[in-house]
């Protein structure tokens, strides 16, 4: 090979093998810093998940429990109507109801005035069922808690436009086609953070809280 030609052909080479980290630098795609995932939102039009229009007619059975729940987190939660709200405790929910939440009264009654309390201090209130599990004497529903503090105060915590969403867990016992006995578990610590009008400090426990925990437990 002359060496006129051998010389441009290593010449060519050592221009293209400095050039290719150059290629490679300037034609991959940055790489996107991570960015903290956002919080999973309500799908719209999940407010309300109707029971079935019928009660299943063995009301001893797993799938009636199963209703009763269905019926009290999906439905009567969502109702906006007090007096729809009246009727539909009335037909779930034992007169002499028996409640472990230090939050509400005992019976059907302390249900029949807690529910306003919530849509007067959440006018978009919205309970989207996820779960729900019965046996022959028992039911337990899982559910999440959407809503925008706009209205009265709430636990003695004054409306300042934040928005709530956390979740709870509801188990009853069933007596006579009726849910008897209330237990739940809410995601309370979530909930004071997010409606905390200063994240800059810590957030101050509501009383009504306070007062809870120092009792003793109802169990």
């Amino acid at each position: 090979m002359p060496k006129s030609l051998r010389a441009v052909l290593v010449t060519a080479v050592a221009a293209a093998a400095l050039a290719v980290p150059l290629v490679a630098a300037t034609a991959a795609p940055a790489r996107p810093s991570p960015t903290p995932a956002a919080a999973t939102a309500v799908p719209a039009g999940t407010c309300e998940r109707p029971a079935p229009e019928r009660a299943p007619r063995n009301a001893r059975s797993a799938a009636y429990n199963r209703w009763l729940g269905e019926t009290f987190t999906g439905v009567l939660l969502n109702t906006r109507d007090q007096a729809e709200r009246v009727r539909i405790l009335e037909q779930i929910v034992a007169v002499d109801y028996i409640q472990h939440n230090p939050l509400l009264a005992e019976g059907r009654q302390g249900l029949i005035d807690f529910l306003p309390v919530i849509y007067q201090a959440f006018p978009d209130a919205c309970f989207v069922l996820r779960d729900a599990f019965a046996t022959t004497d028992r039911v337990v529903t899982r559910w999440t808690w959407t809503g925008t503090l706009t209205g009265a105060p709430f636990l003695g915590i004054e409306p300042a436009g934040r928005r709530v969403e956390f979740d709870a867990i509801d188990i009853w016992t069933v007596r006579d086609g009726q849910l008897y006995e209330h237990w739940d578990q809410f995601d309370w610590p979530r909930a004071i953070v997010q409606l905390d009008a200063d994240p800059s400090t810590p957030p101050v426990v509501p009383a009504p809280l306070v007062d809870a925990a120092l009792r003793l437990a109802d169990r």
